[in-house]
């Protein structure tokens, strides 16, 4: 049997070692390479902060892109994909978007595909999409909303007392002589308003000449902002009224959105009150560049939804003209 000297198995030892190392470090290369690999084909992806909301609800939505070296996205193509919802913030990071939106429906819908504009090294313009966010709603009133059941907000009054009946029967009075009195009152406006119909202008003429009397009272630049958007919005809705037939002034935005049809105009007009139901409602902020562009949009829509002169002359005026 051959016996090898300690100093032998020593340097066998550290020769083992020095070997190791070196296929630990030979092993690393690769992945080093791999993890500084450039980008060549932009990407796109978009996820959901939360699967589920419910009406209300502020939901975030997170785009991650990569893109080429020396390439950057476009600040003035305005983003695709998310134009039906109301988006309340917006932030901005290298590689990500992060998206605030409010759930404003009462059905699951499908946010997107979402698309972005990018412009490589040499100033060409690119796009690239991610693919369609499903967004359940869940009702406010639970899983299974048909077997919930309703209470009132309050206890019923008791009536036992006298007292009671005898108020509850001095009360009925005064509401059958208020009745009466309304109605007289809405008979004398009736004939009024009937023979003030053909001096009154259309709806479109009335709606704009609001807008001007608005914007001349100067109340967003006093810095009553709230009060301004409050009149801007029963302005539109009453013109909503006149040309759709359906109560929009005592309507919320959703219940309007269910009675009007898919409209691209209608649409674009829902999307506006939307976006001012934020200002009147949730403390949005507003810019003189947003109260500008919501002019616009409105002054738009009066006028795309407008009567042509030809209808116009139909009416009792032009009948008179042409006889």
């Amino acid at each position: 049997m051959t016996i090898f000297p300690l100093r032998d198995i020593r340097r066998c030892n550290r020769l083992f070692f020095l070997v190791a190392l070196a296929a630990v470090f030979l092993a690393a290369l690769p992945a080093r390479s791999d993890t500084g690999e450039t980008v060549s084909v932009p990407r796109l992806t978009a996820s959901m902060e939360t699967a589920s909301a419910r009406v209300g609800d502020l939901v975030w939505m997170e785009l991650r892109y990569e893109l080429p070296e020396g390439s950057r996205l476009s600040e003035d193509v305005p983003m695709g994909g998310i134009e039906g919802v109301t988006v309340v913030e917006q932030i901005r990071r290298p590689g990500t978007i992060r998206i605030r939106f409010l759930v404003d429906r009462l059905e699951s819908f499908e946010l997107g595909p979402v698309t972005l504009t990018w412009i490589d090294g040499d100033g060409t313009e690119g796009t690239i999409q991610a693919d369609p966010i499903a967004v359940e709603v869940l009702s406010n009133l639970g899983k299974k909303p048909e077997e919930a059941t309703l209470r009132p907000i309050r206890d019923i009054i008791p009536v036992e007392s006298r007292w009671l009946l005898y108020l509850i029967g001095a009360l009925s009075v005064i509401a059958l002589i208020g009745i009466v009195a309304a109605l007289a009152w809405w008979s004398r406006k009736r004939r009024a308003r009937d023979n003030r119909t053909v001096m009154e202008d259309p709806p479109h003429v009335k709606a704009e000449k609001e807008i001007d009397r608005l914007l001349a009272a100067g109340l967003f630049e006093k810095g009553e902002v709230k009060a301004f958007y409050f009149s801007f919005s029963e302005t539109v809705r009453r013109y909503v009224e006149a040309i759709r037939h359906v109560p929009a002034a005592e309507m919320t935005t959703e219940e309007l959105r269910r009675h009007m049809g898919a409209n691209a105009d209608d649409q674009e007009v829902l999307h506006l009150l939307g976006q001012v139901d934020l200002v009147k409602f949730a403390d949005a902020v507003a810019t003189p560049d947003h109260k500008e562009r919501d002019v616009k949009t409105a002054r738009t829509y009066i006028r795309k939804t407008a009567p042509a002169p030809a209808q116009e002359a139909g009416g009792p005026a032009g009948k008179e003209a042409g006889r």
